[in-house]
């Protein structure tokens, strides 16, 4: 997926998307072998938990289900959303923590050296972050019900989200920017302006969290479509 978005948005750079564009890609490239090195390790130990979760799955031995009647119908987009929440929830309070200065220079600022975000950034982080980041959702599967197609799901939004929020441009139409979605949800503009300026949009879903705790900051331009930063 990082592949693919890199080469459709920063190589071959369709002209209509440049009124989407974040930020200067000029000298770029130069971060790119360190970005795809560190996420290839990230790939790797995300790759542990995640096998021993599924293998745990087929045992028997977690919450997840097969029966899409053992619960409830409604039960499945309830589950998948209790899942965003905890995830958010858990990825907002960590990701402050790791910007806790002592911690910052220790674990995460090898991810922070990418100030202008590729999708390559997505999972550009130090070993230990990883296993932060890897954890949560296989410790969830052992305490709340979900649906084994839910997993799935979430496992690709999860995905989809760290890497679209990092492809430096803004893939959102302007009418879900200024509408529901771009007030509640993580965009590419939202996360591009945590790259910049380190201590706001700490989160991966939501602005839930970042709202409350009063470190969301947005940028909204009337001269161009998005901002460049």
């Amino acid at each position: 997926m990082s592949s693919f978005l890199y080469w459709l948005l920063w190589v071959r750079r369709p002209k209509s998307w440049e009124g989407r564009r974040l930020h200067d890609l000029d000298g770029r490239k130069s971060k790119i072998n360190s970005e795809i090195k560190w996420s290839l390790l990230s790939c790797l130990i995300f790759a542990v938990p995640g096998a021993l979760m599924m293998t745990l799955i087929v045992s028997g031995y977690t919450k997840v289900y097969f029966n899409p009647l053992e619960y409830s119908l409604l039960y499945l987009p309830l589950s998948l959303f209790i899942y965003l929440f905890l995830h958010d929830t858990y990825f907002y309070w960590t990701h402050r923590w790791l910007h806790i200065p002592r911690i910052y220079r220790r674990y995460h600022q090898i991810h922070h050296e990418s100030i202008n975000p590729t999708p390559w950034t997505s999972f550009s982080f130090d070993p230990f972050e990883s296993v932060i980041q890897a954890i949560i959702i296989p410790i969830l599967v052992f305490i709340i019900p979900i649906h084994i197609s839910m997993v799935l799901l979430l496992l690709t939004l999860m995905t989809i989200f760290a890497v679209v929020n990092h492809t430096g441009y803004e893939v959102y139409p302007r009418s879900r920017m200024s509408g529901f979605w771009g007030k509640n949800w993580i965009t590419p503009t939202h996360h591009t302006l945590h790259h910049h300026k380190f201590n706001c949009n700490y989160g991966l879903y939501f602005r839930f969290w970042d709202k409350l705790m009063n470190t969301d900051v947005m940028i909204v331009t009337k001269k161009q479509q998005f901002p460049i930063l």
